[in-house]
């Protein structure tokens, strides 16, 4: 009986290492049509020596996923965003580490065509949060992330270089 039980274990190992290569997620950054309500979205920015990268799982109108910034001679941050989508344009929370302490921004980014343009203005600290202190003057001129393949941006490793 032990026999039979170590050959069994040993034929469901040999068999399930046959297709243990690595997988491509075809569902990965495309819509399979204008009806899908979740998909993966991610877009990026590499301009001279920063890097913004942002990488989120869209459902309906609201959105998760990771958000770094690479800024150079600047402290690296990588985080949560959470938000919501309101017409064109991202509204969210941003919460990240930096020197062992734990902040949270209020975010927002333009979607214009392929780009989402990042939202700046006056920000407050407010609730255990820094917030726009009034929305309605925030100016979409901070950095142009362009829409790319999820599959084409960097690993977390080679970003840290």
């Amino acid at each position: 009986m032990k026999t039979c039980i170590v050959l069994i274990s040993l034929a469901l190992i040999f068999l399930t290492s046959c297709n243990s290569g690595p997988t491509e997620n075809t569902g990965l950054n495309r819509k399979t049509s204008d009806s899908d309500s979740v998909f993966n979205s991610c877009y990026a920015s590499f301009v001279k020596k920063d890097t913004v990268l942002l990488n989120a799982l869209v459902y309906g109108d609201s959105i998760k996923g990771s958000l770094g910034y690479k800024l150079y001679e600047k402290q690296q941050d990588n985080g949560l965003l959470m938000g919501t989508m309101h017409g064109d344009t991202i509204w969210g929370l941003y919460t990240f580490m930096s020197s062992d302490s734990e902040y949270v921004n209020e975010v927002t980014f333009l979607r214009k065509d392929t780009l989402l343009i990042e939202g700046r203005g006056e920000r407050t600290f407010k609730d255990g949060k820094f917030a726009f202190k009034d929305r309605s003057k925030v100016q979409y001129s901070g950095v142009a992330l362009a829409k790319t393949d999820c599959r084409q941006l960097p690993e977390r490793n080679e970003a840290k270089r």
